[in-house]
């Protein structure tokens, strides 16, 4: 990777690959690194609410959405305990025709890719593994090791830690817990095709 680098963002999952798209188009020279492999998948929730399609409309990656096969979410349906269910249609606004509950290997991938595309350079299969400190004992950029086992040191004037709860880099800056609870219910995801139902 060409060093030095304008800002360096460590995790290319849905935050990561946004955040250094939107710097790159910027003007800013990114690189973008993670540990796994492009196109992996992830365990996470799925549902875009109309906020989150807005900002897929205005970052112009929508269509590949759309394109991918995601069905669009008109309806969504709440269970209730008591066995009343109450149905809410999508309204479509400027920039939101529906809802889209996008898997993770697919949304990730469009980001990446669009940040490619805007110049990001995005590597995958590196881990980080420290931060380089600067002369003035500012962060300067990351260690990382490659899958191979090659080491790297990419240096940039900016360190981007989106690299989730067991963040490297929120660890090696000692960034202080605002919040931490424990968790108080699980989820199970399965996916079946040609599923019928009235809605989300």
């Amino acid at each position: 990777m060409n060093s030095p680098y304008d800002v360096v963002v460590v995790g290319a999952r849905v935050a990561g690959a946004s955040t250094a798209l939107l710097l790159a188009r910027a003007g800013l020279k990114v690189a973008m690194v993670d540990r796994t492999a492009y196109g992996s998948d992830t365990l996470s929730t799925h549902g875009l609410m109309r906020a989150g399609v807005l900002q897929l409309s205005r970052w112009q990656v929508l269509p590949e959405v759309i394109a991918s096969g995601t069905p669009p979410v008109e309806k969504t349906l709440f269970h209730y305990a008591d066995g009343d269910v109450v149905q809410v249609s999508i309204r479509p606004s400027p920039g939101v025709d529906a809802l889209y509950a996008p898997r993770r290997h697919v949304i990730d991938r469009i980001l990446v890719d669009a940040a490619a595309a805007a110049g990001v350079d995005v590597c995958h299969g590196v881990t980080v593994t420290g931060l380089l400190e600067g002369p003035d004992g500012r962060v300067a950029g990351v260690r990382a090791t490659t899958r191979g086992g090659v080491d790297l040191e990419i240096r940039a004037r900016l360190t981007v830690g989106a690299d989730g709860v067991r963040s490297v880099v929120a660890r090696e800056v000692r960034a202080p817990v605002e919040r931490q609870a424990t968790a108080g219910a699980a989820t199970l995801y399965r996916y079946h095709a040609d599923f019928c139902a009235a809605g989300y």
